[in-house]
């Protein structure tokens, strides 16, 4: 868990880009691998953001498909109600026949629908004339960063110039305008009902039922001493806020206060899908940040454009992540997400995107 890629396992996470900076997280090592060459493709789960940023960072396609078409089967749960699996890859293209050849139903996974009738490879075309795509003002405006870095301003202006392109491609382009309180409110949903949920599915890392056995004089020490020792403080803060949140004198205000806002999230966003064939946005404030984090810096409201893509968790929508570019020589990438069911529609934006641009299939070369 994690969205730095500084609590693996293997250790540490360098993007391969520039080993100073982070790949994001966590499906970090797949996107670094992948990114490297090492492999041609990788999976990886979304919870949040967990394919589609590190992609960006990465400068690779990064793949989360509609809640349900891959089987969680086998996958660690983290918030069962938001996890996605899906797919890192170095093409649109390569995202498609990885998805073709997982997605299925599968009777250990009561969430998975049937998806035979959708061939995303085999639909994959370049012809977008028509299609209507809208993004979010109150995301990309550079106004409301009053105190942004250079960084900042040329990653929105980069996205600006991805817009023209696809106006260019016969796409209409719309601004539309969400309420900010809403937008503001992102994260906190997405941290009480992620910890919630957490807190729920890894009850049973016990040392005991599943996890290595520690050493104590009875099952209480034992449970304790293997989950003091066995998860880092990011985690073991997940489980506090989690729990908080679920006792009974806190839940109203909390955790079910947090399930109104995220239905209020995705009826907005399902308004825009009546209208438009897909939303799209930037990923991050700008390239990857760096792991030493006293050299990151925050924005005024950076916080929506860092976690704006949980909305794509919150309704189960499909959602594609293409590198769109560079800044301060590291990659960049913008977001399209659509309705449920309407991957192909989603992939074909981005394919057709991809073409007209010259990031595909690229390898990093580290720039320091």
């Amino acid at each position: 868990m994690g969205g730095s890629g500084k609590t693996a396992h293997t250790g540490l996470i360098r993007n391969p880009w520039d080993l100073e900076r982070m790949c994001a997280g966590s499906s970090s090592g797949s996107a670094a691998s992948v990114a490297a060459g090492v492999y041609p493709y990788a999976t990886g789960s979304d919870t949040g953001d967990s394919i589609r940023k590190p992609a960006a960072y990465c400068g690779i396609v990064g793949y989360k498909p509609t809640y349900g078409m891959i089987s969680r089967y086998g996958l660690f749960p983290f918030a069962s109600s938001l996890d996605h699996l899906g797919c890192l890859t170095r093409s649109v293209r390569d995202a498609a026949i990885v998805v073709d050849a997982m997605k299925g139903i599968d009777n250990k996974d009561m969430t998975t629908w049937d998806s035979s009738d959708i061939h995303l490879y085999e639909s994959l075309n370049d012809n977008v004339k028509g299609k209507k795509l809208c993004y979010i003002k109150e995301i990309c405006d550079i106004s409301n960063y009053p105190d942004a870095s250079s960084e900042l301003k040329e990653h929105l202006a980069n996205f600006n110039k991805t817009l023209e392109l696809c106006k260019k491609m016969g796409m209409s382009v719309d601004e539309v305008s969400v309420d900010m309180k809403l937008l503001n409110a992102l994260n906190s949903v997405y941290v009480v009902i992620s910890c919630a949920e957490a807190t729920s599915n890894m009850s049973n890392l016990t040392g005991i039922i599943f996890g290595p056995r520690s050493k104590g004089d009875n099952y209480v020490e034992m449970m304790k001493n293997y989950r003091t020792e066995g998860f880092s403080s990011l985690i073991k803060r997940r489980f506090i806020i989690g729990s908080y949140v679920l006792q009974a004198e806190n839940k109203d205000r909390y955790f079910n206060n947090a399930q109104r806002v995220r239905r209020l999230l995705v009826d907005t966003w399902k308004d825009l899908f009546k209208k438009y064939d897909a939303v799209i946005l930037p990923v991050g404030s700008g390239p990857a940040k760096y792991l030493d984090d006293s050299k990151n810096k925050d924005y005024t409201n950076s916080h929506i454009l860092e976690e704006h893509l949980q909305i794509g968790n919150f309704g189960g929508f499909p959602s594609i992540t293409i590198p769109n570019g560079f800044v301060s020589h590291l990659p960049v990438g913008v977001n399209i997400t659509g309705n449920c069911y309407d991957d192909i529609n989603v992939l074909n934006i981005a394919y057709a995107l991809e073409g007209q641009m010259d990031y595909k299939n690229q390898l990093a070369k580290e720039v320091k």
